[in-house]
């Protein structure tokens, strides 16, 4: 286990600005003084082989990546889209997508010389980061919520993480934020508000979902991504970025954000994303208040669009799924909701191919 030598500095998404190679937890430095919370994206020396660069070389791994990309041309006909694909991240080790995030974020933590990783998480985010503690022989601390879904905090508790509860998603934040400042804890989640995206170099284990998209499917005309803060959501991008960047690809591929209320599309309408949009929903997994930066950076830069999902078609969206024999999160069951809202808005077409993230499978709610 290493860091990548090639690994150069990251930029700040919102003013450019470069910094050296070190940990962020809290983003751009200089926007943060500003009160413009911004994540920062890695730099890389480029490579003769245009291989796609990861922060941490020989990361901890539990079997994460490589998931299928299921063809559903059924799916396909009914939607009227020309061909629809399953990205099933839910084949991940723990059940969902965070198990990339959490190899890198957790490698870094122990190269760091951090003993234990700090995360405010009900749910997957929780249980990929005790998972891979456990695996790195790390501490982890997660901060969740007293309605957190016992088979998540049972999976944690298992993993050998120590569980603080809170009464709400942002009372977690403070906790973890004196874990991170003057504890000597590994940030492994945002504690900020308003919200920055995750350490980056953890964000960056999400790239190489847009490889994998590419050697299946090719370039879709479109991605869509459950979204909560948008550290998947920008991740992919970012893959997008570097395949475009080094030639092996002509164009980048559209990237829509499913959530369950109102938040991107508000955040977009007025340019900023630092406010609070509250709303009540059991898609447990992108519930939250908040919207980040990076999830606006990734919608503009790619041409996407947020897309407002209801419990109510989430959950038919889930029952066709499972009909077809397939057990998703109903966060995850959203994004094929979405396909219908975009294709009457215009946005998709009779020629459109789509790649639907299945986030998370279904063992946990």
């Amino acid at each position: 286990m290493q860091m990548n030598p090639s690994l150069s500095g990251l930029r700040c998404i919102r003013c450019a600005s470069l910094w050296p190679p070190a940990d962020y937890p809290e983003g751009c430095p200089s926007c943060l003084e500003a009160g413009h919370p911004a994540s920062l994206e890695c730099l890389y020396e480029p490579s003769a082989d245009g291989a796609m660069p990861l922060p941490v070389l020989n990361a901890v791994t539990l079997g994460e990546g490589a998931t299928p990309c299921l063809a559903v041309p059924a799916l396909a006909q009914t939607e009227g889209v020309g061909q629809l694909w399953l990205k099933c991240e839910s084949a991940n080790p723990t059940g969902s997508h965070k198990d990339r995030m959490a190899a890198q974020l957790v490698s870094r933590a122990r190269l760091a010389g951090a003993t234990r990783v700090a995360a405010a998480s009900s749910g997957n985010a929780g249980v990929s980061l005790a998972a891979y503690c456990a695996a790195a022989r790390l501490e982890a601390d997660i901060a969740i919520t007293s309605n957190c879904p016992p088979l998540q905090r049972e999976a944690m508790q298992r993993f050998g993480a120590r569980l603080t509860a809170f009464e709400d998603s942002l009372s977690r934040w403070p906790h973890v934020e004196d874990l991170c400042r003057n504890r000597g804890a590994f940030a492994g989640t945002n504690y900020l508000n308003p919200p920055v995206g995750t350490h980056p170099y953890g964000v960056e284990g999400y790239k190489p979902i847009a490889l994998e998209i590419l050697e299946s499917c090719g370039v879709p005309s479109d991605i869509v991504v459950p979204t909560a803060r948008g550290d998947l959501l920008w991740g992919i991008f970012l893959g997008w970025q570097h395949l475009l960047q080094t030639g092996r690809i002509a164009r980048l591929p559209r990237l829509h954000a499913v959530e369950p209320y109102a938040r991107l599309s508000r955040a977009r309408a007025t340019g900023d994303a630092r406010k609070q949009w509250d709303g009540v929903t059991d898609q447990y997994s992108i519930a939250g208040s908040t919207s980040t930066l990076q999830s606006l950076e990734a919608l503009t830069r790619s041409g996407g669009t947020p897309v407002e999902i209801s419990d109510a078609a989430a959950a038919q969206a889930q029952q066709r799924l499972e009909r077809m024999g397939l057990a998703t999160e109903l966060s995850s069951a959203a994004a094929l909701a979405a396909v219908s809202r975009l294709r009457r808005s215009g946005l998709l077409d009779a020629e459109s191919s789509v790649v639907l993230i299945v986030t998370s499978d279904g063992r946990r709610g």
